[in-house]
């Protein structure tokens, strides 16, 4: 297994998505996404270093106050897109409608379960998603990537994570460690060392880790999903009728970001 964690002087939980399996036979290409948080903090040597690495896309999801105080610190070959997820156009009431807000019982979500709903719902939000989403589409050549990224690498980029992920088909279980591998970061592990537990540990240990810990809650992912689903019926679904993640464009992705084992374009045969 290739290093989850980037080793980089200033990278702040900056993480490959390479290698996750899709319910389809498949694997997530090494070297096509990353996320992570601020690129402000990064050295000459990170950025020669992630140049070389291949990164060639930067999808900025925090407000221009954020992205202008702390800007991100980038090559020449680097493509930059600032799309902020914040503020909220709408009360979530109004993004969920009377229907969905009762299925949901919006008004007794926990805080954090209520702002990911924003995230995933709001007007603004998904816009700020589908113009990364157009920008993962561009990035059509081998072995070059994007990273989308806010402050921490946590919440606004958990949620991205959550959406192209499961654009991808990668299994939940998957998104949801992925999810979680935030908790390792902002513990006392270094890099290498969260390298190595998940090379050379059980999924037990490294499990009771990820959990331990407070950064991120995985109640919180699995309430978006099934949010999704009940929403809209399936996570596809719910791609396509706030995101207008067609079935072309599915297919695309998962042409540019998956590869599969057999060889075949399974996406190809799943989405009629």
């Amino acid at each position: 297994m290739k290093n989850r964690m980037l080793l980089l002087d200033g990278g702040i939980n900056f993480r490959e998505l390479g290698g996750y399996p899709t319910k389809t036979n498949g694997k997530v290409k090494w070297h096509k996404l990353l996320r992570s948080g601020s690129l402000a903090q990064l050295s000459t040597k990170d950025v020669d270093s992630l140049e070389q690495y291949g990164l060639r896309y930067v999808v900025d999801l925090r407000t221009t106050e954020e992205s202008t105080y702390s800007p991100d610190k980038l090559s020449p070959k680097m493509k930059y897109l600032s799309t902020s997820v914040y503020p909220f156009s709408k009360e979530l009431l109004a993004n969920l409608g009377i229907v969905n807000n009762l299925k949901l019982k919006a008004t007794t979500l926990a805080y954090n379960q209520q702002v990911y709903l924003q995230m995933l719902l709001d007007p603004h939000s998904r816009a700020a998603y589908q113009r990364m989403f157009n920008v993962l589409l561009q990035n059509t050549n081998e072995n070059e990537a994007v990273v989308f990224h806010c402050t921490a690498g946590k919440d606004r980029t958990g949620i991205a994570a959550f959406l192209i992920l499961s654009a991808l088909e990668v299994d939940f279980e998957a998104i949801l460690e992925d999810y979680l591998l935030t908790n390792l970061y902002f513990s006392d592990y270094s890099a290498t060392a969260i390298n190595h537990m998940l090379i050379s540990e059980s999924k037990d240990k490294v499990s009771k880790e990820l959990n331990q810990k407070v950064a991120v809650l995985g109640e919180d992912l699995r309430f978006l999903k099934q949010a999704c689903e009940l929403i809209s019926g399936s996570m596809e679904q719910f791609l396509e009728e706030y995101y207008h993640l067609t079935p072309s464009k599915l297919r695309s992705l998962r042409k540019i970001y998956v590869r599969y084992e057999d060889g075949n374009d399974v996406a190809k045969r799943r989405i009629k």
